[in-house]
């Protein structure tokens, strides 16, 4: 019987410690921040259509089921972003952002917020490389829900990952 007491405290120990090293993670330098970066043979004029243009958007951006626009094409104007993550099941999740920063064909941040439990602010830069664009995406988020914030350590990787799959995405549509 001793055995099974000793048994339980260690497992107890074990998910304690899983617990007390994913907190300590979730405040490293750099948690919640992604940056990836893409050279897409296409000049910034074409890619930026990419990023501004729902239709194309919901193309190259994976589990995108919609998108809807509000307000002008430039600061201020918003956009509600509905997709299905197969990571929760498929739930739908709702984004919405609004434009913070916008300087066509070569900058774009946007502050985007979830009923999910986390905002931030996604920024798009491109750089015109004589008729190629560098495309750097950048973000930065914090997690409100204690679960999510819990999660952090797994969720960015996760979230940086997709982020680089899809960026390939983009460069193999505009290149067509």
């Amino acid at each position: 019987m001793k055995w099974l007491k000793y048994g339980a405290l260690g497992l107890l120990g074990i998910v304690a410690l899983a617990l007390l090293t994913l907190l300590i993670m979730g405040r490293r330098e750099g948690a919640g921040k992604t940056v990836s970066t893409i050279e897409i043979n296409r000049p910034p004029a074409v890619v930026w259509t990419w990023l501004s243009e729902k239709d194309k958007f919901k193309q190259w951006v994976s589990w995108t089921v919609d998108v809807k626009d509000e307000g002008p094409d430039d600061v201020g104007g918003k956009r509600r972003i509905t997709m299905r993550d197969p990571n929760m099941d498929n739930q739908l999740v709702y984004m919405d952002s609004v434009t913070t920063e916008y300087n066509r064909p070569t900058h774009i941040k946007v502050h985007i917020t979830s009923p999910m439990g986390f905002e931030g602010d996604a920024t798009y830069d491109l750089v015109d490389l004589n008729g190629r664009t560098r495309l750097t995406a950048a973000g930065a988020f914090k997690y409100s829900d204690w679960f999510a914030a819990l999660l952090e350590p797994v969720i960015t990787p996760q979230a940086k990952a997709k982020e680089d799959a899809d960026l390939a995405t983009l460069k193999r549509l505009a290149e067509q």
